[in-house]
Order: structure tokens, then sequence, then C-alpha cells
């Protein structure tokens, strides 16, 4: 009887979520499909039919590209220093937002406004903060004594990128910090209590006890912070657009200038494909060393 029931209970699930599968499937899975078979195609810029057969012509016309490389190089200096900077403030952040003082509440409720606001007006409000003639940045360094000048961030080639990497950061660090927070109200505070009956210092119960308890959560931060990096588009582009020249051209633009300024779509479905497959190994290889090292 038990195991009828658990098949009654997993097709009754399936029923549950027959409508979502089905919407996802006509919402991503068929122009995931479409995409990749255009990227095998000479599509005319219309995209009224698929056009020639080409095979892996784009694919190779693409990995011998100059351009593309300096876009694979843009991209992994701006996930590596998103992912890091995200997940660390997140951390401390979370940490910090868990002890108490006054006021508390008020700085939980405040974390939560960058994550709320949408990518693109994130992007827009860091182009003015940074503006080089009268961004609120520049006023602060004058402030502050550290600069005599106006500077033009996003125009300058060593600037522009570091700064488009902070606001990025400045909103995805916020839902780091939700979701760790979270896992932090969940740790049970007599673990913490035995660690100081034992003599344990700050140190030893952050890496002995936080860090384990909150390793779960870690994977989830960093994953979502892998894929939001490969995939981000809207901060760069509000900011910047991929400028000056190509020192914050991400793959996500390069792909977008193919696709509407070039209106080449066979060879942007092409880097489509592999960005979408560089984000999804990417998650995959954070998860996979995760676990790895908790077998270990």
């Amino acid at each position: 009887m038990s195991r009828s029931s658990a098949k009654a209970d997993r097709a009754f699930g399936l029923k549950l979520v027959a409508p979502a599968m089905m919407l996802l499937a006509v919402l991503l899975a068929v122009p995931t499909v479409l995409t990749a078979v255009y990227s095998l195609h000479d599509v005319p810029a219309s995209g009224s039919s698929f056009g020639p057969f080409v095979g892996i012509e784009n694919y190779t016309i693409i990995f011998s590209s100059p351009v593309f490389w300096r876009s694979v190089q843009v991209t992994l200096t701006f996930s590596i220093g998103f992912v890091v900077l995200s997940t660390l403030i997140g951390l401390a952040m979370a940490m910090l937002l868990n002890q108490r003082f006054i006021g508390r509440g008020l700085a939980r409720a405040l974390l939560i406004i960058p994550w709320a606001t949408p990518w693109l007006v994130i992007g827009i409000l860091w182009k003015w903060f940074a503006d080089g003639s009268v961004g609120g940045l520049n006023a602060v360094l004058l402030m502050l004594g550290l600069s005599d000048t106006y500077h033009p961030f996003l125009s300058d080639p060593n600037t522009a990128l570091p700064i488009t990497v902070i606001a990025a950061v400045w909103r995805q660090a916020s839902f780091a910090g939700i979701l760790l927070l979270a896992g932090l109200q969940s740790l049970p505070e007599e673990l913490y209590e035995a660690a100081q009956l034992d003599g344990a210092n700050w140190w030893q119960r952050f890496t002995n006890i936080t860090l384990p308890w909150l390793k779960p959560v870690l994977i989830t931060v960093t994953v979502f912070n892998v894929i939001y990096a490969f995939l981000q588009f809207d901060v760069v582009f509000a900011m910047t657009q991929g400028g000056p020249g190509d020192t914050t051209q991400v793959l996500s633009v390069l792909i977008y200038r193919q696709l509407f300024v070039n209106t080449n779509i066979g060879l942007g479905s092409a880097l489509a494909v592999i960005l979408g497959v560089v984000a999804l190994v990417g998650g995959l290889m954070i998860v996979k060393m995760f676990y790895r090292r908790e077998a270990l």
C-alpha cells in the first residue's frame, strides 16, 4: 500500500506542476531550441526563414575572432569580481544584521531596497552617480580630498569596468545578504554558547560553526551569482553600452550587437548558445566543487 500511495502522490504532484511545466516549455524550451537551430544556419536579417544550413561555421567564425576572445576576457574579469564581492559583502552584511543593535529592523528593511530595484534602474542610477560632470561619486571624492578634479569614470578604460562591477555588486550583494541572513537566523544559539564555554574565539566559531551551517545557502548564493555574472546585460548596457571601445563589452553585450545592430542572427544565436552553456557549466562546477569538498 505504501508503494501505491507513493505512486499516487507522484502522479498527483505531476498533475499539479504540469501547467507550470508546459508554460516553461513554451517560454524557455522553445526559444532555446530555436536559438540552437538558428546558430546552425545563415539566417537572413529579416528572420523570415532559417536560411541555408551552415553547420558549425558560425561557431568557427566566433572562435577565430579576436573580438570574441577579448569579450571572453572582459566577461571573466567582470564575473570574478562580481561573484567574489557579491558573496563576501553579502556574508558580511548578513553577519552584521544578525547582531543585536538599535535600528536593526530598519537596517534589515533597507537591505531589501537594492535587491527590489530592477537591474536596468540600477544601471541608470549608477550612470548618473559616476557621471564625469555632475556625478555624486566625484562630489564625494572631492569632499573627502581624495581627488582634486572631476574624473570621467565611465569613459576611462581603466575605471569603466570596475565601476560597472561595483554597480552590479551593489544590487546582488543585498540579494546574497538576504539569503545568508535567513540561514543565520536558523542557526541555534546553543552552538555558539557551547563553543564559547569551550574557549573558542570569534574566528574559530566562524570557521567551525557559521560557515558549515551556511554551506547549503552559500552554494545557492554562489550559483546564482555565477549565473547572474555571465548573463549580466542591463547594468553594463545602461552604463557604458560596452564602451569605451570594448572595455566593458561582456558577451551579453556582444550578442546584442550581433543580433540587433549588425542583424547577424546566426552568429548572434551561436554566441547566445555559447554563453548559455558557459553559465550552465559554471553553475554546475560550483555545485560539484562544494559537494566534493563535503564528501572529502
